[in-house]
C-alpha cells in the first residue's frame, strides 16, 4: 500500500464518513425515542428496531467522543487554556439544548410531560454537550503534558483504570440523595437518575482512546499497518469483551442487547460494554476505510457538510424535536415515525447550512464595514 504522511492531512476522509453517519443515526434514534408508545409487532418492525437501536448507540454517541479526542490530538495549535475555554461554552450550549430537549415539551404539553417547575433539575440534564465539557479538562491536562509523554499515558490509564473500578463496584442509580438537583449533579459523573445520560466515568473511555489512536495514527506509516493494527485490537476487543459478559451475566447493551437493554444499563455503559464499544468503532473505521479506498477519497459533498456541521445539526434536531414531541409521543407506527424522523434530518442539515451561511455573511459584512473604515492621519506637532 502507499505510504503516506498522516501529520501533514487537513482531514481525516475515514472520521469525517464516521461523524456524518453518526448525526443520521442519532437524529433516527432521538426521533425513536421520542415516540414511546409505538407498536412494534412484525419482525420487520423488530429488526428495523434493533438496527435503531445498535447504531444509535455506539456508533453515535460513542464515535462522536472517539472524533472528539481524535480532534483534539490533530489540533496542533490548541493549549490547555483553549480547553478551559471551550468548557465553559459547552456548557453553555449543554444548557441550551436541554431547554429544548427537556423543557420545550413540558411547556407545550404539561400534562403528558409534567410541568416545568416538576423536571426543573433537567436543565442540567447529563447530555453529550455536558459530558463534553468534562472532557475539555481531559484535553487540557494531554495538552499540558505534551512533551512529557509516558507521564501523559501514565494519567490517561489511572483514569480509565480508576472509572472502571467505579463503576464496576457501583453500578447505577444504586442511591439517592432525595434531591433531584443533587442527584444530577452527581450524574455528571455516575449515572443517578434519568437525567445522567452521559456520565463522565461510564463514557470517558472513547475521547481517551479516540485521543491515543489519533497518535497512532499520525505515527504510521501506511494504511496497511492502520488496518491490521484496527482490525486486530477491534476484533479482539469484541470477543474478549463478550466472553467476559457471559462469564459474569452482564447485559450486552452495544451489539446483542441494543434492543433490550435498559436505559440505566446502556447510559451507565459497564467496562465490558465500554471494551466492547471500542471495538464496534474499530471495526466501523476499518469499514468506512474499504469505503473511502473504494471512492478514492472522495467523500459526498453532503456527507462532508455533515460532519463539518455536527454541532449546529445535533443543537437544530433538539429544536425540531422538542416542539415536535408533543406530536412524537403519540405516533404508534414505526414507519410514521421514520418519515419524521427523515424530515427532522432534512430540516436540520439545511438549517444548520442556512445558519453557516448566515454567520458566513455577517462576518463578511462586519470585515467590509471595517475596511471602509477612514483611517486617521497620525497627529503631529
Amino acid at each position: 500500500m502507499q505510504t503516506y504522511n498522516p501529520s501533514v492531512m487537513k482531514r481525516i476522509q475515514e472520521i469525517d464518513l464516521l461523524k456524518a453517519v453518526a448525526i443520521i443515526a442519532m437524529v433516527f434514534i432521538h426521533v425513536y425515542d421520542a415516540s414511546t408508545n409505538l407498536q412494534i409487532n412484525t419482525p420487520l418492525d423488530k429488526t428495523t428496531v434493533w438496527i435503531l437501536e445498535f447504531m444509535g448507540n455506539i456508533p453515535s454517541a460513542g464515535v462522536f467522543m472517539f472524533a472528539m479526542g481524535w480532534g483534539a490530538a490533530f489540533s496542533s495549535r490548541s493549549t490547555p487554556k483553549t480547553y478551559v475555554s471551550r468548557l465553559k461554552q459547552l456548557v453553555l450550549l449543554g444548557i441550551v439544548i436541554n431547554f429544548f430537549e427537556q423543557c420545550i415539551p413540558c411547556i407545550i404539553d404539561p400534562a403528558t410531560f409534567g410541568t416545568v417547575w416538576e423536571n426543573a433539575p433537567s436543565i442540567i440534564a447529563v447530555d453529550i454537550y455536558f459530558f463534553a465539557a468534562f472532557a475539555m479538562l481531559y484535553f487540557a491536562a494531554m495538552k499540558g503534558l505534551k512533551k512529557r509523554p509516558k507521564t501523559a499515558i501514565t494519567v490517561s490509564a489511572v483514569i480509565l483504570g480508576v472509572c472502571f473500578v467505579i463503576n464496576a463496584l457501583f453500578g447505577y442509580e444504586g442511591f439517592s440523595t432525595g434531591n433531584g438537583w443533587l442527584d444530577t449533579i452527581i450524574g455528571l459523573f455516575i449515572r443517578e437518575n434519568g437525567f445522567s445520560f452521559f456520565p463522565f466515568i461510564s463514557w470517558i473511555i472513547f475521547p481517551i482512546i479516540g485521543y491515543g489512536a489519533a497518535l497512532l495514527f499520525k505515527k504510521a506509516t501506511s494504511r496497511k499497518e492502520v488496518m491490521i493494527f484496527t482490525i486486530v485490537t477491534g476484533t479482539a476487543a469484541i470477543i474478549f469483551a463478550q466472553t467476559m459478559m457471559a462469564v459474569f451475566h452482564i447485559n450486552d447493551a452495544v451489539i446483542l442487547g441494543a434492543h433490550s437493554a435498559l436505559d440505566g444499563e446502556y447510559y451507565s455503559l459497564h467496562p465490558l460494554c465500554a471494551v466492547c464499544g471500542y471495538g464496534v468503532i474499530a471495526l466501523e473505521f476499518v469499514v468506512a476505510s474499504l469505503i473511502m479506498m473504494v471512492s478514492k477519497q472522495r467523500l459526498a459533498k453532503c456527507l462532508g457538510n455533515m460532519s463539518k456541521n455536527v454541532m449546529e445539526i445535533y443543537i437544530a434536531q433538539w429544536v425540531l424535536i422538542g416542539f415536535l414531541s408533543p406530536v412524537l409521543v403519540r405516533v404508534t407506527n414505526l414507519w410514521v415515525n421514520i418519515l419524521i424522523g427523515i424530515a427532522v434530518l432534512f430540516g436540520s442539515y439545511y438549517g444548520a447550512e442556512m445558519y453557516k451561511r448566515l454567520m458566513m455573511r455577517m462576518k463578511a459584512h462586519k470585515e467590509k464595514k471595517l475596511s471602509e473604515k477612514p483611517v486617521l492621519a497620525p497627529i503631529t506637532k
